[in-house]
């Protein structure tokens, strides 16, 4: 990455923080993590945002991203922090930063955040989904959220490593709804799950598995969007279509 004269020479002290909450499609779709920073990065660098930089022994620009965004899933709102060196109004921020961002990415929304507040990985509280289910009935798979959502606990493992972890499925599951099946005949599951950067998180493919063993099928993942991050003073319940 390659930064301006101008950009180094104001990245001294921090003085603003902005949230940024944005959405992925296509063509960025196929972007891993790693891809996804360094076309954040490149974009930023151009734009004449004064980002603030780490102070490492290689710089980077004090931009974070509140969690992983794996290749293939679409997002429609995720969160990043940046930090700059000195403070600019919304008005200034918000076109620059649409110009910045690589092709694939659009802008949703900016907040101005404080300084001290908590990182935005340990802000983060639950993350919601969209999963598009095939072969299955919007019937089913309530009768499937409504056995989840009643149950005390729900054992699971996870492979860690070259070992499995016992985990209890339940305390990650937050509020589960169903939507009418779509024009296919695909049946839309939505899951507000849980996750922490110091514990587990709930993931969709889990509970898709474990509605599957209510119904007595393995149940078709047709379609997967990461409706959006939550942070730990928000997490809503979600509302059916």
């Amino acid at each position: 990455m390659c930064l301006t004269d101008r950009q180094t020479s104001r990245m001294v002290e921090p003085v603003q923080r902005w949230r940024i909450a944005f959405r992925r499609g296509s063509p960025a779709l196929d972007l891993g993590p790693p891809e996804i920073v360094r076309a954040w990065e490149a974009g930023l660098a151009a734009s004449g945002i004064p980002l603030v930089l780490s102070a490492t022994a290689t710089p980077r620009p004090r931009l974070t991203f509140a969690a992983p965004l794996p290749p293939g899933r679409a997002a429609e709102h995720d969160l990043a922090d940046m930090v700059l060196g000195e403070r600019w109004t919304l008005p200034r921020l918000r076109p620059a930063l649409e110009a910045a961002l690589p092709a694939g990415f659009t802008l949703v929304d900016l907040y101005d955040v404080w300084l001290g507040a908590p990182s935005i990985t340990a802000s983060l509280g639950a993350m919601s989904f969209r999963v598009l289910v095939g072969a299955v009935t919007a019937i089913e798979l309530g009768t499937a959220a409504e056995a989840l959502l009643a149950a005390l606990t729900l054992e699971r493992i996870r492979a860690k490593g070259d070992r499995g972890v016992t985990y209890d499925l339940r305390q990650l599951i937050l509020d589960l709804a169903v939507s009418p099946a779509d024009a296919a005949g695909a049946a839309a599951f939505r899951m507000l799950l849980r996750t922490a950067s110091d514990g587990p998180s709930g993931r969709p493919d889990e509970v898709l598995l474990a509605a599957g063993e209510i119904l007595g099928r393995k149940l078709e993942l047709v379609d997967l969007v990461r409706e959006r991050l939550w942070t730990s003073d928000e997490m809503p319940a979600l509302d059916s279509d």
